[in-house]
């Protein structure tokens, strides 16, 4: 009887959790008179989540289940409203239906299945095992919920840096979506995102399907469903519930809804691509480029003047708020992004991020680097270069080819930029990609569809799809490592090994703290810290927090300098072994003075502990 509560409770939870992510944006193509579309819905419920989660911040009204729950029914109500009320008019019409592509795979279905057996348990058994869920993703849903607001965001003084580390002010869309799922599940167990996940790469996946199916019909769309579900890369950087899903479906939406103009619902689809362009536009710094980037593809495909009007009206309101309010607070819409030294930033972290990219050298790719690029997608995105093989052929003669070249190549344009500021390598750094993967593989399947002119063609591309995907669901299993250099028996594992390896260090890192006097305040650079040792009562403060200004403060005296370090009562330095902290702080710090002693106390395998010895001056 123990078990009934919980056996009720977890189903009610899921669907609660659910039906914010689906239900107001199902209502929302109701009130447009729209086909219902899984990606759609998601990108309408996104949109009123995320609406909600910045009113209240704008009205101080906190943020918890009740309100945010408060906030998806009010607007549920309100489109219901419209929808009974406006006038009777012919819905827009849906050539592919409205479960695709989930129930026209006809044979090829027990081979997608077998992706999603392998997706599904990385699902339940490796939730964010992305580098920085630990400190953004995720750590900035679970404080929205802990404190009830984002006051503390943008970090700009000492308290709020305590709340959250890293000096950035990415909007907070994914961490409306965690926040929900939080909130409905009662914990912050990174379980509760793996349905989040899960729906956005359903939604990918839809999409890519009726790109493919607009330009090729239904098996174009099959063949470019099955060459998504071949890209190992593409799936992982969905998996490790980071940004890049959202920005996949944002884009993948746009273009979708803008390729479905006609006369009779051309407005109504220009308002769902308003939509989709929200979405993307609130999953990095720079998601301004992309509602943007959906009205240079709108002028692409000549939308009508009403629908081009209509985009921008959704779009850049509610794209265009946060960067508001961010520049309002600190001066900077970008914040973390000082381009160049033309805005306001905080100082410190602007010269910790210049010495990082200083040992990139100049920002562009050796012939090394360069070759591991090329080896990258060759191993973990080979559907992605068919597809871009496609786009080359057809640029000239299809205004999908060039609409899908405009957006890929701006995608391929922030991912270069993206590089020199990415600390987890070239790899990591590829799924900043996925949105031009996404569309890559819906031409693609295209592409193979017009080539298969001959029955004994059409066997012999379904036969090297088939291969194709069978090789994948190995990589798709344990990425980011590679199973040919990974023995069998540990591919369950293996996609788990860094955060497994990383939660082993911090641990030990913990244990040795404690054999510490005075370690309650410590000073440092790594990320991941502050919500590891908080349970323990340990505060980090960052290096380039205004509480450790004095220490790269090259204006005062000596003894103020000491006089300062001793009113910090930050006795202890903790880096990453692996980091350029030491290297950055002996260049940069104020430690080299008088009174003023460091000297290593502890280390483990990953963490390097230094003592701070203020003598105080006479």
């Amino acid at each position: 009887m123990d078990l009934l509560p919980g056996f009720i409770e977890i189903p009610l939870r899921l669907a609660l959790l659910l039906a914010g992510l689906l239900v107001p944006g199902s209502l929302l193509l109701r009130a447009l008179r729209l086909p219902w579309s899984l990606a759609a819905s998601f990108a309408g419920s996104f949109v009123a989540l995320y609406a909600t989660v910045l009113l209240c911040v704008f009205l101080k009204v906190p943020i918890m289940f009740a309100t945010l729950t408060g906030g998806l029914v009010l607007i549920c109500v309100g489109l219901l409203q419209i929808h009974l009320r406006q006038r009777p008019g012919p819905p827009a019409l849906d050539p592919v239906g409205s479960f695709a592509p989930f129930t026209q795979l006809g044979r090829w279905t027990p081979l997608y299945l077998l992706f999603w057996a392998v997706v599904g348990y990385r699902l339940v058994d490796q939730p964010l095992t992305g580098p920085d869920a630990v400190f953004r993703w995720s750590f900035l849903a679970e404080q929205m919920l802990h404190l009830g607001s984002l006051d503390f965001y943008p970090p700009q003084t000492a308290a709020q840096f305590t709340h959250y580390f890293w000096p950035e002010s990415i909007p907070p869309g994914i961490a409306s979506l965690y926040a929900w799922a939080y909130a409905c599940g009662g914990s912050k167990h990174a379980l509760w995102t793996s349905p989040v996940v899960a729906v956005q790469l359903l939604a990918m996946h839809e999409l890519v399907w009726r790109l493919a199916h607009r330009w090729g019909g239904e098996v174009a769309a099959r063949r470019a469903l099955l060459l998504a579900a071949a890209t190992p890369l593409l799936t992982w950087s969905t998996l490790i519930g980071q940004e890049t899903a959202l920005m996949s479906v944002g884009v993948g939406g746009f273009a979708w809804c803008l390729l479905q103009q006609n006369e009779r619902s051309a407005t109504r689809w220009a308002a769902l691509a308003g939509g989709f362009a929200v979405a993307a536009g609130a999953a990095r710094e720079y998601g301004l480029a992309f509602p943007l980037l959906a009205l240079a593809a709108a002028r692409l495909l000549a939308v009508p003047r009403r629908s081009l009007v209509t985009l921008a009206a959704v779009a850049l309101p509610l794209a265009f708020v946060w960067p508001l309010r961010t520049w309002a607070l600190t001066g900077n819409p970008f914040y973390s992004l000082d381009l160049g030294g033309l805005l306001p930033g905080n100082a410190v972290f602007a010269e910790w991020i210049a010495h990082t990219r200083s040992l990139h050298g100049s920002g562009l790719f050796t012939s090394t680097e360069l070759l591991s690029v090329a080896r990258y997608l060759t191993l973990w995105a080979l559907p992605a270069l068919i597809g871009t093989a496609a786009v080359g052929r057809f640029f000239h003669g299809l205004r999908e080819a060039r609409l899908v070249a405009l957006l890929a190549s701006v995608v391929g344009a922030l991912w270069l930029a993206s590089v020199p500021f990415t600390a987890g390598g070239l790899f990591y750094s590829l799924r900043v990609l996925s949105p031009a993967f996404l569309l890559l593989v819906a031409f693609g399947g295209y592409a193979l569809w017009v080539v298969e002119t001959t029955p004994l063609g059409r066997k012999l591309c379904a036969g090297a799809l088939a291969l194709l995907l069978l090789e994948s669901l190995p990589k798709t299993l344990v990425l980011p490592e590679n199973p040919y250099r990974t023995p069998p028996g540990n591919w369950l594992a293996a996609g788990r090994n860094f955060s497994d390896s990383v939660r082993a260090h911090e641990q030990e890192l913990v244990a040795k703290l404690a054999t510490l006097p005075d370690h309650q305040r410590l000073l440092s650079e790594s990320a991941g810290l502050p919500r590891l040792l908080a349970p323990h009562g340990i505060t980090v403060v960052p290096i380039w927090s205004p509480e450790a200004a004095w220490l790269f403060d090259r204006s005062l005296k000596p003894e103020e300098l000491a006089r300062r370090a001793i009113r910090s009562r930050l006795h202890y330095l903790v880096l990453q072994k692996s980091g350029l902290g030491f290297d950055f702080l002996n260049r940069r710090a104020r430690w080299q003075v008088p009174w003023f002693k460091i000297a290593p106390v502890l280390e483990t395998d990953t963490y390097a502990v230094f003592e701070l010895t203020v003598t105080p001056p006479p």
